[in-house]
Protein backbone atom coordinates (compact mmCIF):
# COMPACT_ATOMS: atom_id res chain seq x y z
CA UNK A 1 0.00 0.00 0.00
CA UNK A 2 1.23 3.18 -0.95
CA UNK A 3 0.96 5.59 1.13
CA UNK A 4 0.53 9.90 -0.14
CA UNK A 5 2.19 12.67 1.24
CA UNK A 6 0.53 16.36 0.29
CA UNK A 7 3.18 18.22 2.51
CA UNK A 8 6.34 15.67 1.20
CA UNK A 9 5.13 16.57 -2.22
CA UNK A 10 4.50 20.01 -1.95
CA UNK A 11 7.98 20.42 -0.59
CA UNK A 12 9.92 18.40 -3.01
CA UNK A 13 7.61 20.36 -6.19
CA UNK A 14 9.09 24.02 -4.19
CA UNK A 15 12.80 22.54 -4.07
CA UNK A 16 12.65 21.34 -7.43
CA UNK A 17 11.39 24.84 -8.90
CA UNK A 18 13.43 27.10 -6.77
CA UNK A 19 16.33 24.82 -8.12
CA UNK A 20 15.35 24.59 -11.98
CA UNK A 21 14.62 28.95 -11.37
CA UNK A 22 18.50 28.78 -10.77
CA UNK A 23 19.84 26.18 -13.17
CA UNK A 24 17.95 28.52 -15.61
CA UNK A 25 19.44 31.73 -14.08
CA UNK A 26 23.30 30.00 -14.54
CA UNK A 27 22.55 28.90 -18.16
CA UNK A 28 21.73 32.18 -19.38
CA UNK A 29 24.22 34.05 -21.05
CA UNK A 30 26.18 36.95 -19.59
CA UNK A 31 25.40 39.46 -22.05
CA UNK A 32 21.60 39.17 -21.41
CA UNK A 33 21.69 41.71 -18.91
CA UNK A 34 22.86 43.81 -21.28
CA UNK A 35 20.33 43.25 -24.44
CA UNK A 36 17.73 45.63 -24.72
CA UNK A 37 13.90 45.25 -23.08
CA UNK A 38 11.29 44.14 -25.75
CA UNK A 39 10.49 47.31 -27.53
CA UNK A 40 13.42 48.53 -27.21
CA UNK A 41 15.50 48.66 -30.67
CA UNK A 42 18.43 47.13 -30.71
CA UNK A 43 20.58 49.57 -32.10
CA UNK A 44 23.03 49.92 -29.90
CA UNK A 45 24.38 46.20 -30.10
CA UNK A 46 25.35 46.24 -33.75
CA UNK A 47 28.37 46.40 -35.32
CA UNK A 48 29.55 48.47 -37.11
CA UNK A 49 29.26 46.86 -41.25
CA UNK A 50 25.62 45.80 -39.60
CA UNK A 51 25.29 49.45 -38.85
CA UNK A 52 25.97 50.49 -42.59
CA UNK A 53 24.06 47.68 -43.84
CA UNK A 54 20.83 48.73 -42.09
CA UNK A 55 21.09 52.22 -43.10
CA UNK A 56 21.72 51.36 -46.54
CA UNK A 57 18.62 49.26 -46.29
CA UNK A 58 16.67 52.48 -44.79
CA UNK A 59 18.20 54.39 -47.56
CA UNK A 60 16.66 52.44 -50.16
CA UNK A 61 13.63 52.12 -48.43
CA UNK A 62 13.36 55.71 -48.49
CA UNK A 63 13.71 56.21 -52.09
CA UNK A 64 11.76 53.54 -53.10
CA UNK A 65 8.95 55.46 -50.41
CA UNK A 66 5.57 56.46 -52.65
CA UNK A 67 4.26 58.09 -49.06
CA UNK A 68 6.14 61.04 -47.44
CA UNK A 69 5.24 59.48 -43.88
CA UNK A 70 6.97 56.21 -45.20
CA UNK A 71 10.09 58.52 -46.80
CA UNK A 72 10.12 60.28 -43.46
CA UNK A 73 10.29 56.87 -41.18
CA UNK A 74 12.71 55.26 -43.55
CA UNK A 75 15.08 58.33 -43.79
CA UNK A 76 15.33 59.00 -39.47
CA UNK A 77 16.07 55.58 -39.32
CA UNK A 78 18.76 56.09 -41.53
CA UNK A 79 19.82 59.06 -39.25
CA UNK A 80 19.65 56.77 -36.38
CA UNK A 81 22.07 53.92 -37.76
CA UNK A 82 24.49 57.34 -38.79
CA UNK A 83 24.67 58.36 -35.45
CA UNK A 84 25.95 54.82 -34.33
CA UNK A 85 28.37 54.67 -36.74
CA UNK A 86 32.23 56.10 -37.45
CA UNK A 87 32.29 56.31 -40.96
CA UNK A 88 33.08 59.70 -42.99
CA UNK A 89 29.94 61.49 -45.36
CA UNK A 90 32.30 60.35 -48.20
CA UNK A 91 31.62 56.51 -46.76
CA UNK A 92 27.60 57.17 -46.72
CA UNK A 93 27.79 59.11 -49.90
CA UNK A 94 29.42 55.16 -51.19
CA UNK A 95 26.13 53.23 -49.63
CA UNK A 96 23.82 56.24 -50.92
CA UNK A 97 24.95 55.54 -54.06
CA UNK A 98 24.71 51.55 -53.94
CA UNK A 99 21.19 51.78 -52.56
CA UNK A 100 20.05 54.07 -55.09
CA UNK A 101 21.48 52.31 -57.59
CA UNK A 102 19.06 49.18 -56.83
CA UNK A 103 16.11 51.08 -55.93
CA UNK A 104 16.58 52.24 -59.71
CA UNK A 105 16.46 48.77 -61.22
CA UNK A 106 13.32 47.41 -63.22
CA UNK A 107 11.75 44.29 -61.38
CA UNK A 108 9.17 42.08 -63.49
CA UNK A 109 7.39 39.04 -62.42
CA UNK A 110 3.70 37.50 -62.53
CA UNK A 111 1.49 40.26 -60.86
CA UNK A 112 1.94 43.81 -61.50
CA UNK A 113 4.27 45.36 -58.91
CA UNK A 114 7.67 47.36 -58.93
CA UNK A 115 8.83 44.89 -56.44
CA UNK A 116 10.14 48.04 -54.72
CA UNK A 117 10.84 46.32 -51.27
CA UNK A 118 12.68 43.15 -53.09
CA UNK A 119 15.00 45.47 -54.59
CA UNK A 120 15.56 46.40 -51.38
CA UNK A 121 16.07 43.50 -49.59
CA UNK A 122 18.27 41.96 -52.76
CA UNK A 123 20.14 45.06 -51.88
CA UNK A 124 20.83 44.20 -48.48
CA UNK A 125 21.66 40.34 -49.36
CA UNK A 126 23.72 41.73 -52.55
CA UNK A 127 27.87 41.03 -52.46
CA UNK A 128 28.32 44.62 -53.69
CA UNK A 129 26.85 45.97 -49.95
CA UNK A 130 28.42 43.22 -48.27
CA UNK A 131 31.99 43.75 -49.56
CA UNK A 132 31.59 47.99 -49.33
CA UNK A 133 29.79 47.61 -45.91
CA UNK A 134 33.23 45.16 -44.76
CA UNK A 135 35.74 47.65 -46.15
CA UNK A 136 34.11 50.97 -44.19
CA UNK A 137 33.64 48.97 -40.85
CA UNK A 138 37.34 48.17 -40.92
CA UNK A 139 38.83 52.22 -41.48
CA UNK A 140 36.45 53.25 -39.10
Amino acid sequence: MKTFLPGRTALLKATLSAAGVGAMLAMAPAHAADTPKAGQPLIDTYSQKTLLKNWALSVCLATVAKHPEERDDANKTASAYMEFGHQTVEDYDKLRKLAQSFAARTYGGSVDSEFNTMKCIDLLHSKELDKLTGSLAKRK
